[in-house]
């Protein structure tokens, strides 16, 4: 939960610093030079801002962990053992971990990384950037625009094509929600006493 708290107050803290650039008339060249890396890390190739604006932003604690403790068998399995790998991201080039029952036609992999923080970020930048997610993205914003909370049960319905198993993998996400109230961590925040080491990517 830390980690993602913690990828939450980055996004946050750059959405702060978005709106800011975005209401100016006049941008300097240090702030054209941060929106061109904020265009690259959120994969947006003709400069809309509107787009940026809809991307940048965070994933409900709740959900993260709720998909999280699916996909990783509550942090017990090989990825997440051998790889930092909690959210059972799927690879097809570089480093990854050949799942035991991928059959002869399948050829991914599960994305490795180094500490757990890189597994979550890669996480959120999946959600936040790729096309089948543009639905939860499209929603979140909508909440957004009407200053409502983000929150995962709000969301989460948005979510069934991050498993092979569709609706029925939105539904068990919901009910682990529920059953372990993970929406009471939504609002958490960070305090100083965080291992800088894992926190600093």
């Amino acid at each position: 939960m830390p980690l993602v708290v913690a990828e939450n107050q980055k996004i946050i803290d750059d959405r702060q610093k978005f709106n800011k650039i975005v209401s100016k008339k006049m941008t300097t060249d240090k702030e054209k030079s941060w929106l061109r890396q904020k265009f690259k890390e959120y994969k947006i190739k003709n400069g809309n801002v509107s787009e940026l604006g809809k991307r940048m932003d965070i994933i409900p604690v709740s959900i993260a962990l709720a998909q999280a403790a699916k996909e990783s068998g509550w942090g017990t399995s090989r990825f997440a053992l051998e790889g930092n790998a909690i959210f059972g991201q799927w690879t097809w080039s570089g480093s990854g971990i050949a799942p035991l029952d991928r059959s002869k036609e399948q050829s991914h992999k599960i994305s490795r990384f180094p500490i757990l923080r890189a597994s979550v970020k890669a996480y959120k930048n999946n959600l936040n950037t790729h096309k089948s997610y543009k639905t939860f993205r499209e929603k979140r914003n909508e909440l957004r625009k009407k200053n409502k909370p983000i929150e995962g049960k709000k969301l989460i319905h948005k979510l069934d094509s991050y498993a092979q198993t569709g609706i029925e993998y939105t539904k068990i996400l919901a009910q682990m929600m529920d059953q372990n109230s993970l929406e009471d961590f939504e609002n958490v925040r960070l305090t100083g006493s965080i291992d800088k080491k894992q926190l600093d990517l």
